[in-house]
């Protein structure tokens, strides 16, 4: 079996007729923009990735380019990061370090030269050797051949935007690929009022970094907004200040949240995606930025894409749950509880502890490699949480709690396939594992159930846990309870071994990207 054959093969439909006209334009010159992307995100992910890829597409075989494709490299990301063409092992730093480079040497370094640190630690300089020394060079440079495209084109939709905010944005953005500076053009995003269009284009997550979790990779997402939807959302972005307060905490963490901070919704249809936002596990939201400095200064915003989500939950969540609940646990399967669990759980991300206890350290920084599958598993629970808390004021009913539970459930075997060196799956290995301890879920004859009046003091334990972790920014702690926590139930990596011909996740093909969509 070819890599890609693991994968249900969607098309991601764009109605041309919800999109305005003078808006066609400005969505083709971003989707250009965004494609000088991929080539950056092959180089971040291995210094060998153009050498592979040639090799590959020389090699004229369909199936193998296809499966190079999704997985952004050689490496079959749902299997441990085996090479599938090669012999050479995935370096843990990707290609943002020298590939021999270790931690010690790195953190011996910044011991020998504290002026280093700043640079080094950066989410977006690389590391390499120069004449015997470790030297940082900012993206900008590392990158400047792509990034000065994307920029001119950035900056020629920006001349034909309408919406001043989105114009002002993709200036400000253009500016920020060839300085290295994003801080501003992050909040230029957030800010962005009553477009349409919804354009995130930069470095962002750090997954890729698995030997300290600091740099960024870069990624877009092109979508087109669904104004009802996002309308519908408003309610959930009201509460979040009630939210944080209902969080079973300390209040002294709490306060690490700075109090009436920008975090709105925006749902869209995803038109296009590069870079990160490509390749492997197809995310159904997110919410950006995660620079700390940033936040703390602008707040975060919360895009769903709810074409990406309607895809998935037909085509990966229903199938797998008929495998592994068992029947009455898998009739409450639903998309609602599954699009309402995406919300919270982005919600999730911009509540809790902010900072590190009585330390100038950011939690990323002290969690290092650990932070991910950690600040994963904190918005997963933090979620559940919140619904729980919408269900006693009277906003949610007691069978959306049960399809929430139900769906929860279903979720779990979803994420762990993709392979527990994954961040989500490494969350929802650690979740699935506690409410099983707590006797929230159990196991019966292969397939599982909910208890459904166990699952919410299971949460509260877990979230105090987890948000505990982050706030003490206790590296060894962090790394212990994933010791604990990141193994796969007895008997299910033998079923997931029977259930191949089920797809683990969707590769998409975008309409929008054939280049006679616009002109139609």
């Amino acid at each position: 079996m070819f890599v890609c054959d693991k994968f249900a093969h969607v098309h991601l439909h764009a109605d041309l007729e919800s999109i305005r006209p003078e808006d066609r334009a400005v969505l083709a010159l971003l989707i250009r923009a965004a494609s000088f992307l991929n080539p950056i995100y092959l180089r971040q992910v291995s210094h060998y990735n153009p050498q592979f890829k040639q090799e590959i597409e020389d090699s004229h075989s369909r199936k193998l380019i296809e499966s190079f494709a999704i997985m952004g490299g050689p490496w079959d990301r749902f299997d441990g990061d085996k090479p599938f063409y090669g012999n050479i092992t995935k370096p843990l730093g990707a290609g943002f370090y020298p590939a021999d480079m270790t931690r010690e040497e790195f953190n011996g370094w910044l011991d020998a030269h504290p002026e280093d640190r700043e640079s080094f630690m950066s989410f977006t300089t690389l590391i390499r050797r120069r004449n015997g020394r470790l030297v940082s060079i900012p993206y900008s440079h590392a990158y400047a051949l792509e990034l000065e495209k994307a920029a001119k084109l950035l900056q020629e939709a920006a001349g034909m935007a309408v919406n001043p905010s989105l114009r002002h944005y993709l200036q400000a953005r253009s500016e920020a690929l060839l300085s290295n500076n994003y801080v501003e053009s992050d909040g230029a995003w957030i800010g962005l009022d009553n477009s349409d269009i919804e354009v995130v284009f930069g470095p962002y997550e750090t997954y890729e970094d698995q030997l300290f979790g600091y740099k960024a990779t870069f990624e877009a997402f092109i979508g087109y907004r669904n104004a009802r939807e996002t309308e519908r959302l408003a309610h959930i972005a009201s509460l979040v200040e009630e939210m944080q307060a209902a969080l079973p905490i300390s209040a002294e963490m709490k306060k690490t949240r700075v109090s009436g901070q920008s975090s709105p919704f925006v749902v869209i249809d995803l038109l296009s995606a590069a870079g990160e936002a490509r390749v492997g596990v197809q995310t159904l939201a997110f919410v950006l930025p995660n620079d700390p400095e940033v936040i703390q200064k602008f707040g975060t915003k919360k895009v769903m894409m709810k074409n990406v989500q309607e895809a998935k939950f037909e085509a990966i969540l229903k199938p797998l749950a008929e495998q592994f609940l068992v029947p009455d646990v898998f009739e409450n399967v639903t998309f609602e509880a599954f699009f309402r669990h995406t919300i919270m759980h982005e919600t999730g991300h911009s509540l809790g502890p902010k900072a590190v206890r009585n330390s100038a350290d950011t939690i990323i920084h002290r969690l290092a490699e650990t932070y991910s599958a950690i600040e994963e598993c904190k918005a997963d629970m933090t979620s559940y949480y919140l619904v729980h808390w919408l269900h006693e004021r009277g906003e949610l009913t007691e069978q959306d709690m049960v399809e929430t539970y139900a769906t929860m459930l279903a979720g779990f075997f979803r994420s762990m396939r993709f392979g527990l060196n994954q961040a989500h799956a490494r969350a929802n290995a650690i979740q699935l594992n506690f409410l099983m301890e707590k006797g929230a879920v159990y196991e019966k004859d292969g397939i599982f159930g909910v208890n459904c009046e166990k699952v919410p003091d299971a949460v509260s334990e877990l979230v105090k846990i987890i948000m505990n972790l982050e706030y003490e920014g206790d590296h060894e702690a962090a790394q212990a309870f994933l010791n604990k926590y990141v193994v796969l139930p007895d008997g299910v990596e033998q079923k997931f071994q029977t259930l191949s011909a089920l797809p683990v996740d969707i590769a998409c093909k975008y309409e929008a990207e054939d280049a006679s969509f616009f002109q139609s």
